[in-house]
């Protein structure tokens, strides 16, 4: 018998195949890449799914097949929205058969994923989930799983050219190169920046550049969300990426109960020394996670990340596998994952390395104020577990979806301060480190939608557009 969880899940790829053939009508090739559990290319597995290998042919298909696309769109449409989340599409397990982005960015082979990690690393599936193994270079058959709740996750194949759009609008990725190479920020502070509307029904977006303190021997910039209304806007971008699969991947793994995605950014470096390794999450039951998917990478460039089967910080027997990431897969990091930025220095070239990062929980009355925690970002503001209890469930569960999301329920941010109409005259409001400031006047600063804005109950599709 099926969960309803797989059911539901069935029932959404069915629809994606029933609209495959207006996908093929925009001249997509479907010839695919078969690959047996290391990756490698393997003839009788082909066999076995009844497509070819890109090895029978002379010409690699996956180029043919970004060319052809490349040529016949530039925008993605909801065929190929819908084709990006079937199972049955004979592309569907090529890592680099990929929509492509409007900008004519060109991610890595994956052939490159292979030659730099140290784990298993087969193709995916959209909302194939598999445990991260180390390969055979560390453990004998290569069967070791690095973390209980560390994972990769095949992405819709339009995932990243959505995604990739979004932050151009935004004008996301020109602001992380001038940051890094005209306008770093010093360890432990941040600032603030508006970037013109997107998917934000043509209001203007507020964002937090912050660098972490002095322990990251690196330039790594997070870039986040800045109010409840930027934080909205990226979660329509994601919707419209497809990431339905990646969450219903997630529940079904893990036996969840509902799923609510807390706190979203983007990640950029250009540089990094000894990594820092650590966890995002700890004591949340396995219900809290992070996923990191790649949005632009350095050509030519090597391992991106460290992750590691470490029980503690120190761990003298702890074993740091190398990964690089690829943007037809998320990697998904739960309770304890330690991992770390790899060394690494693009300077050189000019370019930076991006992914976007997304925070989501399963949560509970005993892990609200846990996954609430987090000092760092300046929305969701630390500690604001109440405004988090409004979220729970919101994009998975009980038939419940980012892309038929109706928001949250009802919330009203409040004035602590007697002095929040000053300090916001003042500019106090969007400084660097303004945290507390925020907290205490978030009326006046404006993090939160006040619920008469907000629209409780419609579709957020109709709002952030």
């Amino acid at each position: 018998m099926f969960s309803s969880r797989r059911a539901a899940s069935l029932r959404r790829r069915l629809v994606a195949v029933a609209l495959l053939s207006l996908l093929l009508a925009v001249g997509c090739d479907t010839t695919s890449t078969c690959s047996n559990e290391s990756g490698a290319s393997d003839a009788s597995s082909c066999a076995a799914e009844g497509v070819k290998n890109v090895n029978d042919d002379k010409t690699n298909p996956t180029t043919e097949t970004t060319a052809a696309a490349a040529t016949a769109t530039t925008t993605v449409t909801a065929e190929m929205a819908a084709e990006a989340s079937s199972w049955s599409s004979p592309d569907a397990k090529n890592p680099d058969a990929l929509v492509p982005s409007n900008d004519g960015y060109q991610p890595p082979p994956y052939d490159t994923v292979l030659e730099h990690s140290d784990f298993l690393m087969p193709p995916l599936r959209p909302g194939e989930l598999k445990m991260l193994r180390f390969n055979e270079n560390f453990y004998d058959g290569g069967k070791y799983i690095a973390q209980n709740y560390a994972a990769r996750i095949g992405l819709p194949k339009h995932a990243m050219a959505v995604l990739r759009k979004y932050a151009s609008d935004l004008g996301a990725l020109d602001e992380m190169k001038r940051t890094h190479y005209h306008d770093p920020l010093e360890p432990n502070s941040g600032r603030f920046f508006k970037s013109p509307p997107a998917y934000s029904g043509g209001r203007e977006l507020k964002w937090y550049i912050q660098r972490p303190g002095k322990h990251y021997d690196s330039d790594l910039h997070w870039f986040g969300c800045g109010d409840e209304w930027t934080h909205e806007s990226f979660l329509r971008a994601m919707a419209d990426a497809g990431l339905d699969a990646v969450l219903d991947a997630i529940a079904d793994e893990f036996d969840l109960d509902g799923l609510t995605i807390q706190g979203v950014g983007f990640l950029s470096a250009t540089y990094g020394g000894e990594s820092f390794m650590h966890w995002d999450w700890s004591n949340t039951g396995g219900r809290a996670f992070n996923i990191l998917i790649p949005l632009e990478q350095v050509p030519g460039s090597g391992p991106e990340l460290y992750v590691s089967d470490r029980e503690v910080e120190d761990d003298p027997e702890g074993v740091d596998g190398e990964i690089k990431l690829h943007p037809s897969y998320g990697l998904l990091l739960g309770d304890d994952s330690f991992h770390g930025t790899h060394e690494c220095d693009h300077r050189p070239t000019g370019k930076i390395r991006a992914s976007v990062s997304i925070y989501l929980a399963d949560l509970t009355p005993e892990n609200v104020k846990i996954v609430s925690s987090d000092p760092t970002a300046i929305f969701p503001l630390p500690h604001s577990y109440k405004w988090l209890w409004t979220q729970r469930g919101r994009h998975w569960g009980d038939g419940r979806s980012m892309a038929d999301d109706i928001g949250r329920i009802s919330w009203q941010p409040v004035d602590f301060w007697d002095d929040c109409a000053k300090l916001a005259a003042d500019g106090e409001c969007e400084v660097s480190n303004a945290h507390e400031t925020r907290n205490n006047c978030q009326v006046t600063c404006k993090v939160f939608i006040p619920d008469e804005e907000y629209q409780l109950g419609v579709p957020r599709s109709k709002i952030f557009y």
